[in-house]
């Protein structure tokens, strides 16, 4: 009778068991959808400090108001989410929302008034420079700190879920046992189908869309969910039973991302935010992957590991993004400081020039030379601040800027360049310009490196939506092509918006081709909405 209560028992807390599972999938979603906010939030609050030192740099009144709109944006999206938050990290949501808070105040209360002001000075602008700086460092450094202590709670609770889980399972387990001795055979089927059915990481880890992989203190793989399997290209059914040292003799491209459960179960010690390289049939994946321990009652059971998919595109968008926003900087700083300076030598030698009763002979002539010498300077750095960073496309779009550009290249490197367009206006951002910019630049680079052309033709072309480019030398046709670093980084940067190079070569010449989508509904010169918000 005792032991068909405990059956009983046993049949109730499975019904209980599969209630609390849903509840605490649901709950894991949860979890999840707020990591993603978080995440969010802190590429905002990178948007917002750009838009805030671009106003620095370029004062005008779109910059302004377009970091007004983001700083009422990102205010209201931090106070959402401190009503809504449920986790342990509102003390860290507070201190952030109190850094926005002075940071904005700062832009507001300091740097527009300085910069409105006509009788503000150059120290008073390094100043707010330097206060912007300490306040773009601390922003991110709360952000960041903020999605790490999110994605933490995730992952601790992910694994108190799991050791629930287990306990749950050990006592249904003696359990059974007991049960076992009276109950008819059919019974214990079906006592053991639930059993299974309910061990390790059952339906919560199998809906998770991190790839997750279990194995025991031993080394054996235990538990491979969708996620995986769809990942790494492997079957269930073809790990089943195997070993992690099996894994680099049949599965040699897993190694490296199974190797660091060995170190998990000997040091019983998680290792989060592992960067990993994932190869296989000419695939290249960057994971980030977390490695935890699984433990019982103080015990360890095995180790577990969750990998996820790093959106590489997005980073690199932001870098490239970063790097022009400092070269765009520096420009400035070699215009403002090192051109002001060479400019007042050119107009006090021309000043002394005029004084003829006083320079002539010998002494004229060294001070003439010596002006032609400053007049080269000046004119080269102007050639050396453009390759830095085209100032003329904030100004006046790509094609203007590229023809600048083309008139120092012919004459540095003795190659005519033709630019043949329909519309001198095109629809994309002026971000997309700056990248297809530096795409055709490598390209021109590429003709002077390799080729012995003397013509260069460059088409814009507009056709559905698409903007095509092609770059054509008539270098002639010399031996097989192979693609080298410089081609690879063109086709990378061409990804970021969207688009694809490939190559032609023909006895003319080689050709390069860039298919571009254009921003359907879009402003010209890069002027559309999603610029504006």
């Amino acid at each position: 009778m005792i032991l068909l209560g405990l059956v009983l028992l046993s049949a109730l807390l499975l019904l209980f068991d599969s209630y609390n599972s849903a509840r605490k999938l649901k709950e894991f979603e949860q979890y999840s959808e707020q990591m993603s906010v978080y995440n969010k939030l802190a590429d905002d609050i990178f948007n917002l400090t750009v838009k805030g030192e671009d106003y620095i740099l370029h004062p005008n009144p779109q910059n302004l108001d377009e970091f007004r709109e983001l700083g009422a944006a990102v205010t209201n999206h931090e106070l959402e989410l401190f009503n809504t938050s449920k986790g342990g990290n509102k003390q860290q949501l507070s201190n952030l929302m109190e850094t926005t808070k002075t940071f904005l105040s700062f832009i507001e209360k300091e740097v527009v008034p300085v910069i409105q002001s006509r009788h503000s000075n150059n120290l008073e602008y390094i100043y707010l420079q330097q206060r912007n700086q300490e306040f773009i460092q601390k922003l991110r450094t709360d952000a960041n700190l903020l999605s790490l202590a999110t994605q933490k709670e995730v992952n601790e609770y992910f694994q108190t879920i799991i050791i629930k889980k287990s306990y749950k399972a050990a006592f249904l387990l003696v359990t059974m046992l007991l049960a076992m001795a009276l109950l008819f055979h059919e019974t214990l089927k079906l006592i053991k189908k639930l059993l299974i059915e309910y061990s390790y990481l059952d339906k919560l880890a199998k809906s998770s869309k991190s790839a997750v992989i279990m194995v025991d203190k031993f080394g054996n793989l235990k538990y491979f969910n969708k996620a995986a399997q769809e990942l790494f290209s492997l079957g269930e059914e073809v790990l089943t039973g195997k070993n992690l040292s099996d894994i680099p003799v049949l599965y040699p491209h897993l190694q490296n991302v199974t190797e660091p459960l060995y170190e998990v179960i000997m040091h019983q010690k998680e290792l989060l935010k592992n960067p990993v390289n994932y190869l296989f049939v000419g695939q290249k994946l960057q994971l980030m992957v977390d490695y935890m321990p699984v433990f019982w009652d103080n015990r360890l059971l095995g180790a577990l590991l969750t990998a996820n998919r790093v959106e590489a595109h997005k980073d690199k968008y932001i870098l490239l993004d970063t790097l022009e926003t400092e070269r765009k900087r520096i420009s400035i700083e070699i215009h403002d400081w090192i051109g002001r300076y060479m400019s007042t030598i050119i107009h006090s030698l021309d000043y002394i020039l005029r004084q003829h009763d006083i320079v002539h002979g010998e002494l004229r002539d060294n001070l003439l030379a010596l002006r032609a010498h400053c007049q080269n300077s000046a004119i080269e750095m102007r050639g050396i601040m453009n390759d830095i960073h085209p100032y003329l496309i904030d100004k006046v779009g790509l094609i203007s800027a590229l023809e600048s550009y083309i008139v120092t290249f012919e004459k540095l490197n003795n190659i005519k360049v033709y630019i043949f367009y329909q519309d001198r206006s095109l629809k994309i951002k002026k971000k997309d310009e700056i990248i297809l910019y530096r795409i055709i630049q490598e390209a021109l680079s590429n003709v002077v490196k390799h080729s012995k052309a003397t013509e260069v033709d460059v088409h814009f072309t507009v056709s559905h939506d698409i903007l095509r480019i092609e770059i054509e030398d008539n270098g002639g046709f010399s031996g097989e092509f192979a693609a080298g670093k410089g081609l690879w980084g063109m086709k990378e940067r061409a990804k970021l918006i969207g688009g694809d190079i490939s190559i032609d070569q023909s006895e003319s010449g080689f050709c390069v081709i860039i298919n571009v989508p254009l921003i359907s509904g879009g402003q010209p010169n890069g002027k559309d909405k999603s610029d504006v918000n």
